[in-house]
């Protein structure tokens, strides 16, 4: 039986799993979705808490997930997760699975979690991941991680939608060196020397903490350096400890709010983006433009022409 949109808004804002799962498919699928659904999703009284995991290759990202999940149900919260992983060049879908990484959740209905693929996207994250975080904080999730693709150079978009961001680094091949090339010292609220027990985890600690030192910046924020062993669960409590007073200290200081309401002014640029470029395919169907493009194509008119052309039936809508 397939159900319209309004019934699995319905579903989703009377807590549905099954209503949220196909929701984030739509919006994966149909990017003009998002547009038609937005409106009728309901805001809950207390928004959804945004955690950002991001850092290089190899980190142990994915376990430092899995140990998070762990200690946020310890305290009775709800958690979703969202992996962003690298996406096949031929299908766009994803990967890695969900159930690969995280299978001992499966059976916790407090916990849902997604892989969705990168589509390519620069910087780490897919165009619709700020629409399934809508998606999480309608259904009423207390908690969202964002767990990145991994590649450390291109994943600065996760400040964009993340209410509080982990670095996580381990000490081996120079991740000091190649943190402070990415600009990931920019952009980490708590960093996180993973995989500890390894030799030079002090010396990486000592790295960090002096590039946080030269960091300019008007935040009185205290950003910790923390040794952690994500496999052996060891650190993850001063983790999220560290998350917890992060979280309090943006809203003691209304930094939380204006976070997210600057994040709507880049939300609408995105989307405005998208919009376009579905108005764009829109109009590459109509016979003229199609015309307009075989010529530029055999080269009867140049590139820029063809442009401007196109350009002014867009404008006009007509």
């Amino acid at each position: 039986m397939k159900h319209s949109e309004k019934d699995l808004i319905d579903g989703i804002n009377s807590g549905s799993r099954v209503s949220l799962s196909r929701l984030i498919s739509l919006v994966e699928s149909d990017k003009s979705a998002i547009f038609r659904i937005s409106n009728l999703l309901k805001k809950k009284a207390k928004s959804t808490y945004v955690v950002g995991i991001t850092g290089p290759p190899g980190a142990g990202k994915s376990t430092l997930t899995n140990r998070l999940i762990q200690n946020f149900r310890s305290k009775k919260l709800s958690v979703g997760v969202l992996a962003v992983d690298p996406s096949s060049p031929f299908t766009g879908g994803a990967v890695l699975g969900d159930r690969i990484r995280m299978q001992e959740h499966a059976l916790d209905d407090q916990v849902f979690i997604r892989s969705i693929g990168s589509r390519g996207d620069l910087g780490g994250l897919s165009n619709s991941t700020s629409a399934i975080i809508k998606l999480f904080d309608s259904f009423g999730m207390d908690i969202v991680i964002i767990e990145t693709v991994g590649v450390g150079q291109t994943e600065l978009d996760i400040i964009k939608i993340s209410d509080c961001v982990l670095v996580t680094l381990v000490p081996e091949a120079g991740d000091g060196v190649q943190a402070m090339k990415a600009g990931l010292m920019e952009i980490g609220d708590v960093f996180i020397v993973n995989k500890a027990d390894r030799g030079g985890a002090d010396k990486l600690a000592r790295e960090i903490d002096y590039m946080i030192s030269l960091k300019h910046t008007n935040s009185s924020w205290n950003t910790k350096v923390i040794l952690a062993e994500a496999e052996n669960n060891v650190g993850i409590d001063e983790i999220v400890q560290q998350i917890e007073s992060f979280k309090s200290y943006e809203e003691q200081n209304k930094l939380l709010e204006a976070k997210r309401n600057k994040r709507k002014v880049t939300e609408i640029e995105s989307l405005l983006l998208q919009k376009v470029k579905l108005e764009v395919e829109e109009l590459k169907k109509r016979e003229e433009i199609i015309n307009i493009i075989s010529d530029a194509s055999s080269g009867k008119i140049k590139t820029e022409e063809a442009v401007n052309l196109i350009f002014k039936f867009f404008k006009n809508g007509s």
